[in-house]
């Protein structure tokens, strides 16, 4: 592709359209960083056409690691650190994870905080739509992702059964998101009623994660790094929630996701006086 048709593209993330969730990274960042977004969506759309052809042809390993190096480059374009709270909850095992979903941005969150060899590697049940999208659909077969159809009853209990394989066979932390749609905003929608009951069918621990300031990436701020806060409470056992009704642990979820963001909205490390205990460059994550 040519450099022309690389800037036309680019400007295309400016227009009227999309201002409101672009409004936060400077044209001439989008610019410069226009190629490199176009080799990742090719290369992306290129293995994904031979892992249909032949599905043993990049190991599992090689495709979790390449996605999680696209998700530095989205970090880096958009000048974000990531301070994250409590990762000793996040267990190395099958599991839940039920984050709050502020913005698009969330998934890649989720992503960059993963350390491949200290918990298991994420997977997401997400909208069918993204397996259309011009960008997303190169990437959702790379990694584990299940398709769910929300305006169709059997679409949520195909993925339910999907989903219960990952945990149980495959011991992935699974992603859900409680709330089925971004809020933009710091306050949770309602969760979902029905949407801790992967947990239940599988016996596995929920761990509440509560992301902090992500939909402000979309505001018109001032320039500089941005800071988004990722909190992950303590653990749910499945031995502690099995025999509960599962609308009464989604609501007991949502109330430790919105204590989290309450505590921590506020929270500056360095007004404190903390110092991170680990520091991951590579994916701009603080570990606090």
């Amino acid at each position: 592709m040519e450099r022309y048709e690389l800037t036309q593209e680019a400007e295309k993330l400016t227009n009227k359209k999309d201002k409101k969730e672009m409004a936060h990274v400077s044209k001439a960042r989008l610019l410069a960083n226009a190629w490199g977004v176009w080799r990742a969506t090719a290369k992306a759309k290129k293995v994904t056409k031979k892992i249909k052809q032949d599905p043993n042809l990049y190991s599992e390993e090689w495709r979790y690691n390449w996605v999680k190096k696209k998700t530095r480059k989205v970090l880096k374009i958009a000048n974000i650190q990531v301070n994250v709270i409590g990762i000793e909850n996040w267990l190395d095992r099958g599991l839940v994870l039920a984050p709050n979903h502020q913005s698009n941005l969330d998934p890649i969150l989720m992503f960059a905080i993963n350390d491949f060899s200290l918990q298991q590697p994420v997977a997401f049940i997400a909208k069918q739509e993204l397996w259309k999208a011009k960008i997303f659909k190169h990437f959702m077969n790379l990694t584990d992702n299940i398709p769910l159809d929300r305006t169709n009853p059997r679409s949520a209990l195909s993925a339910m059964k999907e989903a219960k394989e990952l945990i149980s066979e495959y011991k992935r932390s699974l992603v859900i998101f409680p709330e089925g749609t971004r809020s933009a905003k710091q306050e949770p929608n309602e969760f979902q009623g029905a949407s801790m009951k992967i947990a239940q069918m599988a016996y596995v621990p929920i761990v509440p994660v509560s992301i902090i300031d992500s939909y402000r990436l979309f505001e018109k701020r001032k320039g500089g790094k941005f800071n988004i806060t990722v909190v992950f409470g303590k653990p749910m056992m499945p031995e502690k929630f099995i025999s509960l009704k599962t609308e009464m642990l989604t609501r007991n979820v949502q109330k430790e996701v919105e204590k989290n963001i309450n505590q921590y909205k506020d929270w500056d490390p360095k007004k404190l006086g903390l110092k991170p205990k680990r520091i991951d460059k590579k994916n701009r994550v603080n570990y606090y």
